[in-house]
């Protein structure tokens, strides 16, 4: 009788072994790999630094600068269901001087067949006041962030570019963007963090077990000055944390779309 009943839990314990196995192998297959890589564009250009573009105004810039955060990440499926990116692992500083820095990685989303994109442009109220220990890798004020935050103004520029213009009419100037403001702590501010979402219905982002996919998006840096609401350079050479940096932001806020692949 004893044996017996060594012989059924040693059985029970096969059976559940094996379960546990088949549930972690479920596990591993049911996660993918999904990178969104940035590339800049000026109209049907390729942006680069150094290079002049001209507007539709007439006005001619040259970047020397080009940077900005993107950072809470989230992936939809068609039915509505979302896979929100861990808070922590969700913020990017994207440098087009830096090429690595423009392809964000993602390494454990679930299966399925995703029809939307949202993610932000700048850091969040929420990250923008949490301590220091909270604010690490390229949020860092000491390391990564450090041309990217105001100390005096307690908060990150979401989107830095800077540069020249010549005006039609031959003047030379600097451009000097920067961009920031996150609706204030203990009064309001400015805020130019913006929130965008982009349909990938036509060609959806399809995850199963052990995959791995590329998303392209084209992020069009003459909507910064052509989005919403065109304006001067001339005019608006220099702005940091004035209330046109809403306007920026506004206009930031259309720059990115879907390439098809």
């Amino acid at each position: 009788m004893r044996n017996s009943t060594y012989t059924f839990l040693f059985s029970l314990f096969l059976v559940s072994l094996f379960c546990s196995c088949a549930d972690q192998s479920t596990s591993v297959q049911s996660i993918g790999r999904v990178d969104i890589s940035i590339q800049h564009g000026m109209s049907d250009k390729t942006f680069n630094l150094g290079e002049e573009y001209t507007l539709g105004n007439g006005e001619k810039i040259k970047a020397s600068m080009l940077r900005y955060y993107i950072s809470n990440v989230i992936f939809e499926k068609a039915d509505g269901s979302r896979y929100v990116i861990p808070q922590d692992s969700s913020y990017f500083l994207v440098d087009e001087a830096i090429p690595s820095s423009k392809i964000l990685k993602f390494t454990s989303i679930p299966a399925g067949t995703y029809t939307k994109l949202y993610l932000t442009i700048g850091v969040d109220s929420l990250r923008c006041t949490m301590g220091l220990e909270k604010r690490t890798g390229v949020l860092d004020i000491g390391a990564a962030a450090q041309d990217m935050y105001w100390s005096w103004n307690s908060g990150y520029i979401h989107f830095k570019m800077e540069g020249t213009f010549t005006a039609p009419s031959g003047t030379i100037g600097d451009m000097r963007f920067h961009v920031g403001g996150f609706g204030g702590y203990s009064s309001p501010t400015i805020n130019a963090v913006r929130n965008i979402s982009l349909d990938i219905s036509s060609a959806p982002l399809i995850i199963s077990g052990n995959s791995s996919k590329t998303l392209y998006l084209n992020a069009d840096i003459e909507k910064v000055f052509t989005g919403k609401k065109a304006f001067s350079v001339a005019e608006n050479s220099a702005v940091m944390f004035s209330n046109f940096s809403t306007t920026i932001a506004d206009n930031y806020a259309t720059m990115f779309s879907v390439l098809a692949m």
